[in-house]
């Protein structure tokens, strides 16, 4: 079995340095009147601003290496962990951690439990129709993780009739399907180690998700897996929030604006992902969508 990730400073020794917030456990927020300012667009009658309170609940995911996962002291990290922490401090807030994987994403928010969710989470219009995002706060491409030894995976249309591992809660095979035309055989995993465990010992033959997830992946592998370099679709990550907080989206936003004014988000995506062998030459700036 593949290694849960842990921390380990000789495979990954520039640890990001980011503005730091200081996060405790807390009871949730106290329900309060909605913000005058969101009287006009409208705001949902149980759900308060991410401005209102001294903390904020945000939603990280514990299986992906590289980009959020647990360390063996118990904390988080990786970088949309980072991310998370300098939203949080741009807001003046502290920080409750809400562990979640994929199929989680959205349920935390709808459930409210949390406030906020970063875990590398794509905008599109299916997802819009039951929450709100902000950002997007990173852009991805999709691509593909074969066996090291594996060479006769170059490019999306080579896993026609081939094993096609992606998590509980993921809509990349059924994307992959529709708006490519390529059939592979879906295999679902709880997360994103165990697709790596089912490749490596020949139980699937490749796992499928955006760049990031699969560079932090390979990383992980220990050289027994590699990315094809395949690029087939853009991913514009969100950070996912109920609906109805317009201030509150809008603040999220001039944060990210901040992390890439200030070249933290260069910074982190060069310390995180520079390891694991993954193409920074080109780091695009997101547009962000509107928050109405």
């Amino acid at each position: 079995m593949t290694p849960r990730p842990t921390r380990t400073p000789a495979r990954h020794e520039a640890r990001p340095a980011t503005p730091t917030a200081t996060w405790r456990r807390t009871a949730p927020l106290l329900a309060v009147i909605c913000a005058l300012s969101l009287a006009a667009t409208g705001c949902a009658a149980d759900h308060d601003s991410i401005l209102d309170g001294d903390v904020i609940r945000i939603a990280v995911q514990t299986d992906q290496p590289l980009i959020g996962w647990e360390n063996d002291e118990g904390g988080y990290e990786g970088f949309d962990v980072d991310t998370a922490r300098y939203i949080a401090e741009s807001l003046g807030k502290d920080i409750e951690w809400v562990p979640i994987l994929t199929a989680d994403r959205e349920t935390v928010l709808l459930d409210d439990r949390a406030d906020l969710t970063i875990a590398s989470f794509s905008i599109t219009q299916e997802r819009k129709r039951d929450i709100a995002f902000a950002g997007p706060y990173a852009i991805a491409h999709q691509d593909l993780l074969v066996r090291a030894d594996d060479t006769t995976i170059t490019a999306l249309a080579d896993i026609e009739g081939r094993r096609l591992c992606s998590t509980r809660g993921s809509n990349v095979a059924d994307r992959i399907t529709v708006e490519h035309g390529v059939s592979a055989v879906p295999v679902e995993a709880e997360d994103a180690i165990d697709c790596l465990d089912m490749l490596i010992a020949g139980e699937v033959d490749v796992i499928a998700t955006d760049d990031r997830i699969l560079a932090g992946l390979a990383w992980q592998s220990g050289g027994a897996a590699r990315l094809v370099g395949a690029g087939y679709s853009e991913e514009r990550l969100g950070i996912g929030m109920q609906q109805g907080d317009t201030a509150g989206c809008e603040a999220v936003n001039r944060a990210i604006t901040d992390m890439y004014a200030d070249g933290t988000a260069e910074l982190l995506m060069r310390q995180w992902f520079a390891p694991a062998g993954m193409d920074l030459e080109s780091i695009p700036i997101p547009q962000y969508e509107g928050c109405a």
